[in-house]
């Protein structure tokens, strides 16, 4: 790999508050205000804690270039074909809730499709820009090297292609109201071993 096209690869900020100056712990479920329903791109109830609201931020923040921009959202890859079908549903899920036209899987090793292969795929769709969004929690060697390396690989092979790396899910109270969803409802429906 070219250190030129390496250092070409740039990486977004974390998410960390609402653009409507909500608390970072804001879900569309809570909000009423006209206003603020107007930036998001539909007002229904939340499906998912990790959420509506952050993907109408993003996809308010890029409108003016949506139609060119895409994203791949890319996870460890794994031998089991029902880890790599959840993928599948979350990028479905995730076209749906932020209404991207352009929006592939990719994993990062063991499955296909690769993150060379997803990237070409935009790039046939169209796409001017890609941003590879992570489908990690922390900043580990993954992250910090793994991903980026196979993204500027792929990217010599669409000079005309601006290749972005999102940051990983990281540390969110979105995580953190999820997770106390899901305590909850095992406290309340599962059995004890």
């Amino acid at each position: 790999m070219h250190a030129a096209a390496y250092n070409t690869v740039q990486r977004l900020p974390a998410v960390r508050s609402c653009a409507c100056k909500h608390s970072s712990t804001f879900t569309l479920e809570s909000c009423s205000r006209s206003a603020c329903r107007k930036h998001h791109l539909s007002f229904r109830p939340v499906r998912s804690l990790a959420s509506d609201h952050i993907y109408a931020q993003q996809a308010k923040a890029m409108s003016s270039t949506a139609e060119s921009t895409a994203v791949v959202v890319v996870d460890h890859g794994s031998r089991r074909e029902a880890s790599n079908r959840m993928l599948e549903d979350f990028v479905n899920l995730y076209r749906q809730t932020s209404g991207r036209q352009i929006v592939e899987g990719a994993h990062m090793e063991i499955a296909e499709p690769t993150i060379a292969d997803a990237v070409r795929k935009c790039a046939s769709a169209g796409a001017t820009t890609i941003v590879v969004a992570p489908y990690f929690l922390s900043r580990g060697r993954h992250i910090q090297e793994d991903i980026p390396a196979l993204v500027a690989a792929a990217q010599e092979q669409h000079p005309g292609v601006k290749c972005i790396v999102a940051e990983p899910i990281g540390l969110d109270p979105l995580m953190a109201q999820l997770i106390e969803t899901r305590v909850q409802t095992a406290s309340t429906t599962a059995t004890a071993y």
